[in-house]
């Protein structure tokens, strides 16, 4: 199971092409900011039915990339073996820094392309 974290319709939709190139079996869930996020980690998560992989931008309305993974940190959800990318446009140093104050195995800029699909899977 793969979550996508991002605000804008457009880019999921890419992002799940992408995905589905590459792994048809993977369900994929989508949330359009980090407390979306956090409330599709709660419901899945208590069946016991977890995300393999977090697919996360940074920049959104509401809750962003970092205040998720601060959250998602605070809580017991942290416990689970869960892969977190960024998928992000910013090519902002400092957001690479602050990204890997975090237990997150890749920071990719957008768009997701089959190869970088690949190795954040083989990570």
């Amino acid at each position: 199971m793969i979550l996508i974290v991002d605000d804008d319709d457009t880019t999921r939709y890419l992002i799940k092409r992408v995905i589905r190139s590459v792994d048809q079996k993977n369900q994929i869930l989508t949330a359009g900011n980090g407390e979306e996020a956090l409330s599709v980690l709660n419901q899945v998560c208590s069946s016991n039915n977890c995300p393999d992989l977090v697919l996360l931008d940074i920049n959104m309305p509401v809750m962003n990339g970092f205040e998720f993974l601060q959250e998602l940190q605070n809580s017991a959800l942290s416990e689970l073996p869960m892969k977190i990318a960024i998928l992000t446009t910013s090519n902002n140093p400092i957001d690479y820094i602050l990204a890997h104050e975090y237990p997150v195995v890749a920071f990719l800029e957008k768009p997701l392309t089959e190869d970088k699909f690949k190795s954040i899977m083989a990570a």
